[in-house]
């Protein structure tokens, strides 16, 4: 294991109870000659130690770009007694490579499995790459697969349009194996289970969870520092994927889709609260005489998180409180 830094999390530090996190920043390994001065996987990605084998791979809170690659977006690995699994894929070939040389500055174990933790294209676009050049099967949920075939086109143009050249060599690819609703990865020395959702941020959000150590893998289920964004249809499925995530499984430590890991009052609250509050405002608009999503939309106050990456991006507001008002009209008090 090669290691450059490490710094302890002062919230895990303060709890004997919870495993310690650090920062393990993965040696400077390069992508390439062309790239080799700035394309490296600690330039992409902090590696943060969440316990003895789960690693969280926390990128950038901005929008995805040539410099990271598509890979705007928490993920990470597990190591195995047998092996590592990858959890998400990256957002381009490019993003996928710097993933491998992460994992590779901490363990030299074999990437056996890689798992698709949503539909979106960060979660999935470098699938090829990690079954053709790595080796490594991929599972995802059924309704995982069913989201990336359906949506190929759109994501793959969007992809290639904000990572630019560096999205070369791309190829959209989908799991080996999928499952319906709870499925045992067949791996030694710790239990990790992939648990389906039902919908969140997309139709396919699932749940990578270690019981025995009490991690989960959230994905795009929990946005952590920054603004999330609701899809038509979702806002009050993941409302009910987050009590799930809090009230069922009761982690000790959360690794979101977007931000920094942590235990879960810290991570979960800042999502959850703002589902609720647009679900609320929607649901005092339609009481008051709103006549449309729009108009109940237009009076939600959501200042309350202009703490949050994205919040002065006023199209996420909007789109937010217009799509959740759209599921409280559909569904009425």
């Amino acid at each position: 294991m090669t290691t450059s830094h490490t710094e302890s999390d002062p919230a895990l530090r303060s709890s004997p109870s919870r495993p310690w996190m650090r920062f393990v920043l993965s040696a400077s390994l390069a992508l390439g000659p062309l790239w080799a001065s700035a394309q490296t996987a600690d330039s992409v990605f902090k590696t943060v130690k969440v316990s003895e084998r789960a690693y969280a791979l926390v990128g950038e809170l901005t929008q995805r770009s040539p410099s990271n690659l598509g890979n705007n977006m928490t993920g990470g690995f597990i190591v195995a007694d047998d092996g590592v699994v990858v959890i998400d894929s990256g957002g381009s070939k490019a993003g996928a490579e710097v993933i491998v040389q992460a994992v590779r500055a901490v363990t030299n174990k074999p990437i056996r499995w890689v798992v698709n933790s949503g539909g979106q294209d960060h979660r999935w676009l470098g699938n090829h790459h990690f079954q053709q050049v790595v080796g490594a099967r991929v599972v995802a949920s059924d309704a995982g697969k069913h989201d990336q075939q359906t949506r190929t086109f759109q994501q793959m143009d969007m992809a290639r349009r904000n990572v630019g050249e560096r999205f070369a060599g791309t190829v959209a690819a989908y799991p080996d194996e999928t499952f319906a609703r709870r499925y045992r990865l067949p791996v030694k020395g710790i239990q990790i289970d992939l648990i389906d959702v039902g919908g969140a941020h997309t139709p396919a959000d699932l749940i990578v969870w270690l019981p025995q150590e009490r991690i989960a893998f959230a994905g795009d289920i929990v946005f952590h520092e920054r603004l999330l964004g609701i899809q038509p249809g979702l806002g009050l499925k993941w409302i009910d994927a987050l009590k799930l995530l809090r009230d069922d499984l009761r982690p000790l430590i959360v690794v979101p889709g977007h931000g920094r890991p942590g235990p879960p009052e810290r991570v979960i609250p800042d999502s959850l609260a703002y589902l609720e509050m647009l679900r609320d405002g929607a649901k005092k608009a339609l009481a008051d005489g709103a006549f449309d999503p729009v108009e109940a939309a237009a009076a939600i106050d959501q200042s309350a998180f202009s703490h949050l990456v994205n919040y002065a991006d006023t199209r996420f507001r909007s789109s937010n409180a217009i799509r959740m008002s759209e599921a409280v009209f559909g569904n009425p008090p």
